[in-house]
């Protein structure tokens, strides 16, 4: 899949002007059933590359992010790598290697049409971490565990390396084990079908972080936790009758995540999406979300002594459309409108327009 964004910012922000950048993903799955005559067993290798300009960290300025496919570096990497073994007629399963935590987890698959970052993972989890958790754009090695006790029922956890990639150097993949990084523990149970889906999840860093206020008995900041939960759902609305796909299909999430650590102590998110909206455009989706991040009570604290007092938070709103051209070409115009970007009280709101073109071989 080769994707290519353009993306404007009109209004506000940092400063006006337009960005380009890309993502290239080429996946490659095996079945070791059939190559090795091991049953159940199946793997996945995943490259990635993106290219391009920095639309948000150049243009806009927001907390959140304004597109999924940015990087702070373009470069290549081996993205995901990883064998997965089902057993108990697939009841079990046990994934090991290079992993994306929100491939299976904080996922909510109507929110996957927008192009802003936080209907991903929300941005309570996704700041998480010395370099983030585990997600796009830097993965690390992990071991995953998912039950599904009754049919549409389901419980998964997983443990991570705690600081995935190096932040110190951005290029390629970088997979490394030092002091003091830790791990990611990750664990969600919910209730999935074709018609919705509703779960919960919580994560917690083994390592400690710096505190944004309370200093220990050597002038030092204390180190404290960093961990939290969200509650992630979606339903079907709406089904137009003789069709499986078209319809309403609304979904909503909210985290929280430790205050004392994080810039954010809660995200939340919703929105909808109506799939063949326009008649004889069966397959176009046209889609219409909001999402907001709270500022943690010790951040603003932190901030105004400091002498940079941020606002009490960001929100960001998003309309969109998206349609096959043909089977292998996509098109998805896209307009975001971000209040208060950065959090930062003399930034105007930011008007941002552009559009997706994707290809898929």
């Amino acid at each position: 899949m080769y994707t290519v964004d353009y993306m404007a910012n009109v209004k506000g922000g940092v400063n006006t002007g337009s960005r380009g950048l890309d993502n290239f993903d080429a996946i490659f799955s095996f079945d070791g059933g059939k190559l090795l005559g091991a049953q159940g067993l199946t793997g996945r290798v995943y490259l990635l590359n993106n290219n391009g300009g920095k639309p948000d960290a150049g243009l806009v300025g927001s907390a959140q992010g304004i597109n999924n496919i940015e990087v702070a570096k373009a470069t290549g990497k081996l993205y995901e790598a990883w064998l997965q073994q089902n057993l108990f007629a697939d009841r079990l399963s046990v994934l090991g290697g290079l992993y994306d935590l929100n491939s299976e987890f904080y996922v909510t698959d109507s929110s996957g049409l927008f192009i802003h970052p936080t209907y991903g993972i929300g941005t309570d989890f996704s700041q998480s971490g010395q370099n983030g958790p585990s997600i796009f754009p830097a993965t690390s090695l992990a071991v995953r565990i998912k039950v599904q006790p009754a049919q549409n029922l389901y419980l998964q956890a997983a443990i991570f390396d705690g600081a995935p990639g190096a932040t110190d150097d951005l290029k390629g993949t970088q997979i490394e084990f030092n002091n003091g990084e830790g791990a990611l523990f990750a664990a969600e149970a919910g209730y999935s079908d074709p018609h919705g889906k509703l779960a919960i999840g919580a994560w917690a860093y083994s390592d400690k972080f710096p505190d944004h206020v309370a200093l220990n008995a050597s002038g030092s900041p204390e180190k404290k936790r960093s961990q939290g939960f969200y509650l992630i759902g979606e339903q079907q609305i709406f089904q137009e009758a003789g069709s499986e796909n078209q319809g309403l299909r609304a979904f909503a999430r909210i985290g929280w995540a430790d205050p004392d650590v994080n810039q954010f102590d809660y995200a939340w998110s919703a929105g909808a999406v109506y799939t063949g909206l326009i008649p004889t455009r069966d397959a176009g989706q046209l889609g219409l979300a909001l999402s907001h991040a709270h500022n943690a009570p010790k951040f603003r604290r932190m901030n105004r002594l400091a002498g940079t007092p941020v606002k009490s938070g960001e929100t960001a709103f998003e309309l969109t459309y998206s349609d096959n051209l043909t089977p292998w070409l996509s098109l998805q115009p896209d307009v975001q409108y971000i209040v208060d970007p950065g959090t930062d009280p003399v930034r105007d709101d930011a008007v941002i327009v552009g559009g997706r073109l994707t290809l898929t071989f």
